[in-house]
């Protein structure tokens, strides 16, 4: 098996299987064209080489790999286009590949088996029908390509890869382009974070201030993950998920137009935790985060997460790290494995009975986080096996799979059990001795979108309940606010700047929720 298909022939087949996957919407025009003008080339140019050289293995193997390749970067672009709307080079989604940990990785497969098998599917029949169609023996006395022909591959190919954003689009390029400029970024922050604690006199840090009337005041902020307010019962969703929190509905701030900073974790981070936004998304590195004005207003600050991600690399990672007292409760193998959120409840309460006058308590939960069956226990599969109730029917009448339907219920169960836990969390707060000088907040990063539009569940930026999510507030003087009123969680850092009680450049009173009347 050592003579091929023309360089030609070749590339046109290439750029018909691109235009495929561009026909049934699962790459756009700029990614199909990015792909044919880096994949088409190449394997013209390495035919156009063979031809030269008929007898040269390594070229036959070479072509193999390359061709392999140049599937499973088209494979994986379509499959982010099919499961999650976006493109590989949208750098939200790049940081979260890099940003993850071999747990987190199990778990998103076992959440996206169906399309990852499609996908794995489509890759093989594809790549070796290609293989298949383009290697074949062929007549001895065909003439061998001229220098010339030859020459015009090498210019297409290098013609093509002087353009930027095409080269970043070939897959040997692409992924180790995209992870340097991740580490650079964590760099960045951990220069960042280090001068700042070298330098607490800067001119960010040295004019901060605690303003409150009272020596003592706690926070407790409750970041929450994967939570549309589309499914809670407290928003009017038909399914009883929040009867505890509902319980108490008169003594809290229900917030109703939250919209998420972002739609997926990491960015999610970088804009509540600083004062980036969307206009402004890498202020994340140039200024300072809650948690360390906090400390230069003199809190004692706390971050306790069930997150193993929290633990090793990353965003979070960083943030976490920057607390006086850092509390990780996920211990298991897998995330699932005994990792409920409740085990942050010891740590929690610890964290209350602490004796510093100013404390601020950031707990980071796993909430609703794919796999949903992973995030709660077996008394609270509440909505296991219903196909019959008013949600699951209305769903099916909308033409959803049953195993959609199995998801939604999964997911539900996991919100009621999420209701349990910051039900728990808020009673705490109020029995401990902070409770006269106490607030506490919950809002999840982002939420999440379970086959409310079709058959897919999961992390969805194109779909309202990836963003529109929940917020309640609780405070020893709760204030009169309209809980109406729109706000985007780019701005939160404004608002629990204000409920510490802090002065500080960072601190715009227009962005404070809790000022708004």
């Amino acid at each position: 098996m050592q003579l091929f298909a023309k360089p030609l022939s070749a590339s046109l087949l290439f750029a018909s299987m691109v235009f495929f996957y561009y026909g049934i919407d699962w790459l756009n025009y700029a990614r199909a064209g990015k792909l044919i003008l880096t994949g088409a080339p190449t394997i013209g140019l390495l035919l156009a080489l063979f031809y030269r050289r008929q007898s040269s293995r390594w070229l036959i193997t070479l072509y193999v790999l390359v061709t392999i390749v140049l599937f499973a970067n088209l494979s994986f672009q379509a499959g982010l286009r099919d499961i999650f709307g976006v493109e590989q080079d949208e750098m939200m989604i790049m940081k979260s590949i890099f940003g993850t940990d071999a747990q987190e990785s199990y778990e998103f497969v076992l959440q996206y088996k169906p399309y990852l098998l499609k996908h794995l599917l489509l890759f093989l029949v594809l790549s070796s029908s290609f293989l298949f169609l383009t290697i074949r023996p062929m007549n001895r006395s065909v003439t061998s390509i001229s220098n010339k022909i030859l020459l015009v591959w090498i210019a297409l190919f290098i013609t093509g890869h002087l353009d930027k954003s095409i080269r970043k689009s070939n897959p040997l390029v692409f992924f180790p382009y995209f992870y340097m400029e991740y580490r650079q970024e964590l760099n960045e922050l951990h220069a960042l974070t280090d001068i700042l604690k070298k330098n607490l006199d800067s001119n960010t840090l040295s004019q901060v201030k605690y303003t409150g009337e009272h020596r003592r005041n706690t926070v407790v902020w409750v970041i929450g993950e994967s939570s549309t307010k589309y499914n809670w019962s407290l928003y009017g969703y038909e399914r009883d998920t929040t009867p505890m929190i509902k319980r108490i509905e008169k003594s809290l701030l229900v917030f109703h137009e939250i919209t998420a900073a972002a739609p997926i974790t990491i960015p999610a981070f970088e804009k509540m935790m600083t004062q980036a936004d969307k206009a402004h998304p890498d202020l994340w590195k140039k200024t300072p985060s809650i948690i360390q004005l906090a400390k230069q207003a003199g809190y004692h600050t706390y971050w306790i997460s069930n997150h193993t991600t929290d633990a090793h690399s990353g965003i979070t990672y960083i943030f976490a790290h920057q607390a006086d007292d850092v509390v990780m409760t996920n211990k298991g193998k897998a995330r699932g494995e005994g990792s409920y959120d409740e085990s942050v409840f010891p740590a929690y309460q610890k964290a209350l009975r602490d004796p510093y006058e100013k404390k601020l308590i950031i707990v980071h939960l796993l909430g609703s986080h794919p796999a949903y069956n992973f995030r709660y226990p077996k008394s609270y599969a509440i909505f296991t096996g219903t196909y019959d109730d008013a949600v699951a029917k209305t769903l099916l009448d909308r033409g959803r799979a049953k195993w959609a339907v199995t998801f939604r219920n999964l997911y539900d169960n996991s919100i009621r059990y999420g209701d349990y836990v910051r039900y728990t969390l808020l009673s705490l707060l109020q029995q401990s001795r902070e409770s006269s000088h106490a607030s506490w907040l919950y809002h999840p990063d982002h939420g999440e979108d379970v086959c409310h539009h079709n058959n897919f569940s999961g992390h969805n930026p194109q779909a309202k309940e990836q963003w529109e999510i929940p917020m309640l507030f609780w405070a020893s003087k709760i204030p009169k606010i309209d809980t109406t009123q729109s706000y985007d969680l780019e701005n939160i850092g404004s608002s629990i700047l204000g409920l510490l009680k802090i002065d500080a450049r960072s601190y715009h009173a227009e962005k404070d929720i809790f000022l708004r009347r």
